[in-house]
């Protein structure tokens, strides 16, 4: 109450600087009537009000106040009762007190604003931080009466932070009637404890963390509780998805045919999908974890080279091993994987996918033995057939003799031409035959091309090979593309006294082009320039060429400009071509 009274009065200095000029000018005029009747002794202590009052509310002008009053006091004195030493005398002594008083007093006042400038400025910052805290904060007395709220939990509820204050915490919140079931408010009034729980709350938004916190009077007693709640909906909604996401992933790799492993960095087999016991032939993924990588392989020596691959390249895709089962068998494997790592990107071990090509593998070897023995037989009735050709046509040519001049000639001539392509047909298969019986494999373009020509006779020309530190993945036939096109060139380019090869780089792959000086190609023949049969030797050898390079991708045009020379550009694909360091 009286610091209530005390504070409206700073706030409100005209009732302050009246309440100084009233308490004066009464003092004055009771000391002045005290003189005149003689009354010296009690009135003068009414200096004293205006004086407590000028110091306590001005602090910074009391002493000086009190020091003007006593000179006005004396002033006073000396004039209403002139000679009386004893009497001036003691109104000295009274304003030596006065300025005193005024002086303790202001003292103590500047403490109290100081003190009270503080504690002001300290409930303004708690307020600013209560309601800063972007968590839903409450006071709750042991009623479940809000005592307050801050910003947030006001703005959550709708209401301002002031309508809060006095209604059931459970009916802003919960819109009900009664606390809730298992109310964390209510179990701290039992036991006078903290309590932490997941709340959901439409009214609020979603997902909470409530925290319920005693809150005691300064004696020790509990009052109420510090109610603090905490949105989580997003961090709800992310567990959740985690959850399922983990679900997912755990059926993919529970269901998947291949194995998915992972070894942590010294080696040791920590995680396999359920389809790894099956192929090692064991009961169960237990009585293969914990075991050392290095035992599954038929040669440790490859997980080394492994390991190199994956520090070199970071990870590897369809890498070929050859690991051993339970009962001691070989198992054909590819397998794509890369290191992984923690949260601070340390490596932590491997892990990846291998895929069973055992099958495969098996067919793989049954084909090309199937295919071995086609060739042979191939090789065995072309060669038979061939024979017969060979004696069919010395018959016809003793026939030709014997038949000269007659009406026979023309028919036999006929029947030479007939065995003549039939010769020729067969020698085809001689060649065709030999077309991806051999597996792709990387070459170097360039010695390759220089390998074509040291087959090929050739004359006074100038080779240009502009083709280097290249290799391409293609058939081993493909020395036959290049000595054919350097075959053709002198067959039927008639002029030719140069050849080029050059590589470029473009935005479907690499261009090898192979360029002549001769007498090129018209513009008729482009268009029949790799059927099979169309030319003016065999007719093979750039249908062959096609077929060579269309193993692993590589298209093959004709560009040059009739009358200039030929111009082949091979396009080799993305991925069928790599430099060399």
């Amino acid at each position: 109450m009286v610091f209530s009274i005390i504070t409206r009065l700073h706030k409100n200095q005209k009732i302050t600087q009246s309440l100084i000029i009233f308490s004066l000018v009464l003092a004055f005029a009771a000391n002045l009537y005290g003189l005149f009747t003689g009354i010296t002794i009690v009135l003068p202590h009414l200096f004293y009000i205006p004086i407590i009052l000028a110091a306590f509310f001005y602090p910074r002008r009391g002493g000086m106040f009190a020091a003007v009053l006593s000179v006005a006091y004396l002033l006073m004195v000396a004039t209403v009762r002139p000679g009386n030493t004893a009497e001036f005398l003691s109104a000295a002594a009274r304003c030596i007190v006065f300025i005193i008083i005024a002086a303790v007093v202001s003292y103590l006042s500047e403490r109290v604003l100081v003190r009270e400038t503080e504690i002001t400025r300290a409930k303004e910052e708690w307020e600013r931080t209560f309601d800063a805290v972007p968590d839903l904060i409450a006071l709750i007395d042991r009623e479940h009466r809000v005592i307050r709220v801050n910003r947030a939990m006001a703005d959550d509820l709708g209401i301002s932070p002031e309508q809060a204050v006095g209604m059931k915490c459970y009916e802003i919140v919960h819109r009900s009637s009664a606390p809730p079931l298992n109310c964390p408010h209510a179990m701290l009034l039992k036991d006078g404890k903290e309590h932490t729980q997941e709340v959901h709350e439409e009214n609020l938004g979603g997902d909470l963390l409530v925290t319920v916190s005693p809150l005691f009077d300064s004696g020790g007693t509990l009052i109420g509780s510090v109610h603090s709640a905490r949105d989580i909906t997003i961090r709800k909604q992310a567990e959740e998805a985690l959850r399922e996401s983990e679900e997912r992933y755990r059926t993919i790799v529970n269901n998947m045919q291949d194995i998915f492993y992972r070894t942590d960095i010294t080696g040791k087999i920590t995680m396999l999908s359920p389809s790894a016991a099956r192929l090692a032939g064991y009961d169960s993924n237990d009585q293969i974890i914990g075991k050392d990588a290095t035992s599954v392989y038929i040669d440790p020596a490859v997980r080394d080279n492994l390991l190199a691959a994956l520090r070199e390249k970071g990870s590897v895709y369809a890498y070929p091993l050859d690991l051993k089962v339970r009962d001691g068998s070989i198992r054909h494997v590819t397998t794509s994987s890369h290191f992984y790592r923690d949260s601070q990107g340390t490596i932590m071990g491997v892990e990846g996918v291998i895929h069973n090509i055992t099958e495969q593998r098996q067919a793989e070897e049954a084909l090309k033995v199937a295919l071995k023995k086609l060739n042979m037989l191939s090789s065995i009735t072309r060669h038979d057939i061939l024979n017969q050709i060979m004696g069919l046509r010395a018959f016809l040519e003793l026939s030709r003799e014997d038949l000269k001049g007659t009406k026979h000639e023309a028919f036999i001539e006929k029947e030479d031409n007939a065995a003549e392509a039939i010769q020729r047909q067969i020698e085809f298969t001689r060649f065709y035959q030999d077309i991806g019986v051999n597996a792709p494999k990387w070459q170097d373009a360039g010695a390759v091309i220089h390998e074509a020509a040291n087959q090929l006779s050739l004359p006074p020309v100038d080779l240009q090979v502009n083709v280097k530190d290249v290799e391409i993945f293609a058939d081993p036939l493909i020395v036959k593309v290049f000595f054919n096109l350097m075959e053709n060139s002198l067959r039927h380019g008639e002029r030719v006294t140069r050849m080029d090869f050059s590589s470029r780089e473009s935005v479907t792959g690499l261009v090898i082009t192979y360029q002549d000086n001769g007498t090129g190609i018209t513009a008729e023949d482009k268009k029949k320039l790799f059927q099979k049969g169309f030319g003016k030797h065999t007719g093979l050898g750039l249908f062959l060429s096609r077929e060579i390079l269309a193993i692993t991708g590589i298209t093959i045009t004709e560009n040059g400009e009739p009358g200039k020379g030929v111009q082949f550009d091979m396009t080799v694909p993305h991925g069928a071509f790599r430099f060399s360091p």
